[in-house]
């Protein structure tokens, strides 16, 4: 897994596919909120993982077509984490390097270590956010169903 700057989504996709490499677009849906009276001064965010998907990056990939497919499976989710695969013969990653990269990506997010990845509001707006790391055994690990 690497990381790629790109405006949106679309040109995240575009920047993939002119690459000369195929790339795996990884996603991890979340519902995200806050959780009151959880710290002494503010109120906690908890982030729940629902689902993750996969698919090749292709030309003309548009955020709406990922929108339309995760709300076919739960329309609960409003952030979306976007990571992007690819190996270095150039070939595609297969289903189980996908799923070990999403299992993985499921992780970090959980202890907050998302700085690689692309966060998108459910209108594929970019999303800044300030995480602090937490050591693993201090976070509870959960994750919904894969689809693919």
């Amino acid at each position: 897994m690497y990381s790629m700057s790109a405006q949106n989504f679309e040109n995240l996709a575009q920047k993939c596919v002119m690459s000369g490499f195929k790339h795996r677009m990884l996603y991890v849906f979340v519902r995200v909120g806050t959780v009151s009276g959880a710290g002494a001064d503010d109120d906690a965010i908890m982030v729940q993982v629902l689902f993750d998907a996969h698919q090749p990056a292709a030309h003309g990939m548009t955020f709406s077509s990922v929108r339309e497919t995760a709300d076919a499976q739960s329309t609960d989710w409003n952030m979306v984490i976007v990571g992007i695969a690819k190996n270095s013969d150039a070939s595609l990653p297969s289903e189980e390097q996908a799923q070990a990269i999403l299992a993985d990506m499921r992780e970090k997010i959980m202890v907050g270590a998302v700085d690689d990845y692309a966060l998108l509001d459910r209108e594929g707006n970019p999303v800044e956010v300030e995480t602090v790391e937490v050591e693993t055994e201090d976070a509870p690990l959960t994750s919904g169903p894969a689809i693919n």
